[in-house]
């Protein structure tokens, strides 16, 4: 059986631009989030639009390559038809995060910097890795991973839904198999941004259930991000019971 529970918060900004949604039955679930770009306009929309997309797409046993390619393609697509209709191309960007938890396996995509982390035994196995700037110095070995959270460039992102005049590179992990007792945690920068990796993982250990676990890093998030004008904040913990 998988538990869930989320976290959807607006922060001190003027607009919500995340969004979630979930589809979630005994064994089988789909989870997707996504973070609007913009500030303002269409970044609500887009993110609304996109994660609608991912949960209506999935059909029980498809392939998942298949899956993740008409998710992140035919969303983008979507979204370019928003441009077009507002006679804005400039907004209707967003992350995307999309998991799909079926038969025992974790399958998942994502583009942008809204990330997913793994859990076993209540340590990180697995985490994403942003597609912006700060994530290439960190490859580039120019900075520490932990140097991104604070880095002036965070916010310029590579790789987004939203593009017309660059082809979509959203990133597949490879398929980890899943057993009871695993935990799985989706999050928009605003999230991750103020809880440390061990600080989940201190969470999770106290945490009685995946509420509990959500409820003990918002308030982390809530009392770092109070004097920053705190960006919208949003993340999915998935239990595998």
């Amino acid at each position: 059986m998988i538990h869930y529970a989320s976290v959807h918060e607006q922060g001190g900004r003027k607009y919500q631009e995340d969004f979630l949604g979930v589809f979630c039955q005994n064994n089988f679930g789909v989870f997707a989030l996504a973070d609007g770009l913009g500030g303002h306009g269409l970044g609500d929309l887009a993110s609304e639009c996109v994660v609608r997309y991912a949960v209506e797409q999935y059909v029980p046993g498809c392939e998942a390559s298949e899956y993740f390619q008409e998710v992140f393609l035919g969303g983008n697509e979507r979204l370019l038809q928003i441009q077009d209709q507002r006679n804005d191309m400039r907004s209707a960007k967003t992350t995307l995060v999309c998991a799909v938890v079926e038969e025992g396996m974790l399958q998942a995509a994502y583009i942008g910097d809204s990330r997913l982390y793994y859990f076993r035994q209540g340590k990180i196995q697995f985490c994403t890795a942003d597609h912006s700037v700060p994530q290439m110095l960190v490859q580039a070995g120019e900075i520490r991973p932990d140097e991104i959270r604070k880095h002036p460039d965070r916010n310029r992102l590579l790789r987004v839904l939203g593009e017309r005049d660059r082809p979509i590179k959203y990133q597949e992990i490879s398929p980890i198999p899943l057993t009871p007792g695993d935990q799985i945690l989706l999050c928009t920068d605003g999230f991750w941004e103020y809880v440390l990796e061990e600080e989940m993982e201190k969470d999770l250990a106290k945490a009685r259930n995946p509420d509990d676990w959500m409820a003990r890093m918002r308030r982390k998030v809530r009392r770092r991000g109070f004097w920053e004008r705190q960006d919208n904040y949003s993340a999915l913990g998935i239990w595998i019971g």
